[in-house]
């Protein structure tokens, strides 16, 4: 009796496992990401694809899994990604320039590191900058 539980938990896994990596790769997570995310080897979801689709050849009339997205669509949602970090940094820095925060009476161990966060913001914003530079050089 306990190996036919164990089997119907371990069926249940799959299962749930499957639905959760077609629901996945609907959203456009590549395999590999998948298998980090679950925790399992990149063999387990592509063998789990194979089954996901041989499900769907045979059972026609059922509702399907969401087919995967094509990769546009997850390059579309990183631009929007990035286009919404874009403007909250503009936000930030007009806060940031409204408070004149070097003109606030603060502690000088405040003050220190408020400027090395300045500091290091800056150092990653130039580094981001000089990725455009490399990636949309002016002509």
């Amino acid at each position: 009796m306990a190996t036919t539980n164990r089997s119907r938990n371990a069926a249940t896994e799959v299962r749930d496992r499957r639905d959760r990596v077609a629901q996945l790769l609907a959203d456009g997570v590549a395999q590999a990401t998948i298998a980090r995310q679950l925790n399992v080897s990149k063999y387990t979801v592509h063998r789990d694809v194979r089954a996901l689709k041989s499900n769907a050849e045979q059972r026609p009339d059922q509702a399907q899994p969401a087919a995967p997205q094509p990769a546009r669509n997850a390059l579309a949602r990183r631009a929007e990604e990035a286009c919404n970090a874009m403007r909250d940094l503009d936000t930030a820095v007009a806060q940031l320039d409204a408070a004149r925060p070097s003109h606030v009476a603060i502690p000088t161990a405040t003050a220190h590191s408020w400027a090395q966060q300045l500091r290091d913001h800056a150092a990653t914003l130039l580094r981001l900058a000089d990725d455009f530079a490399e990636y949309y050089p002016r002509r």
